[in-house]
């Protein structure tokens, strides 16, 4: 078995998940083989690399994916990431899970459960399912603050994000009590008052 063979059945970002490859194309056998041997590099149960693919954030990402349990969507940090947020990047991969089960662990992905799923929207990005660009930076605001006035005008720099469509998301939050309001609702006076104060007459005038 080569890297050729083994990469033709990875996934898009290049994953190999066993229980697609096992038996139809590797036997059992050959599977834990590979990993014995250094072609296979394990990086959850049953989620593997080529070890002639590289482990880039997409791949964790897309690992992390296909080790969850279905209907999983990423959000938060690496939704924002996704988006093109470089100031959100963190190597923890953030998903909510789907409410009324359980998501149990994986190492190096956070799963979180909110209430407010109702108006959950997802998108395709690279192939996977994120939260759209509101819901991820407002879910960077409870979940990494630090990254927060960066990731919006990265955002808002690719026309990404709305401040207005930012301003209704919020609240919606604030109603549902949710974390991360209070740091939003600071960082967006912030900016209306930077907005108004080339404008306005100084202290001393």
């Amino acid at each position: 078995m080569n890297g050729y063979s083994l990469r033709r059945h990875a996934l898009g970002h290049g994953t190999l998940v066993q229980r697609a490859v096992v038996p139809d194309h590797l036997s059992a056998s050959a599977w834990y083989r590979a990993h014995h041997n250094g072609e296979l590099i394990r990086v959850h149960a049953g989620v593997s690399r080529p070890s002639c693919t590289p482990e880039t954030h997409h791949l964790r990402v897309e690992a992390a994916l296909a080790a969850a349990m279905p209907g999983c969507v990423v959000a938060g940090p690496t939704a924002a990431w996704l988006w093109g947020s470089a100031a959100a990047w963190r190597r923890t991969i953030d998903l909510i899970a789907p409410p009324g089960r359980h998501p149990g662990r994986l190492d190096g992905v956070v799963f979180h459960r909110p209430t407010d799923t109702a108006m959950l929207v997802t998108v395709k990005v690279a192939g996977f399912p994120v939260c759209d660009p509101v819901r991820s930076i407002l879910d960077l605001a409870a979940w990494h603050p630090a990254a927060l006035s960066a990731a919006i005008d990265e955002l808002l720099a690719l026309g990404r994000l709305d401040i207005g469509a930012l301003r209704d998301g919020l609240q919606h939050r604030r109603r549902h009590g949710r974390p991360g309001v209070a740091t939003l609702e600071r960082e967006l006076r912030l900016r209306a008052a930077n907005q108004m104060a080339p404008g306005m007459p100084s202290a001393s005038g």
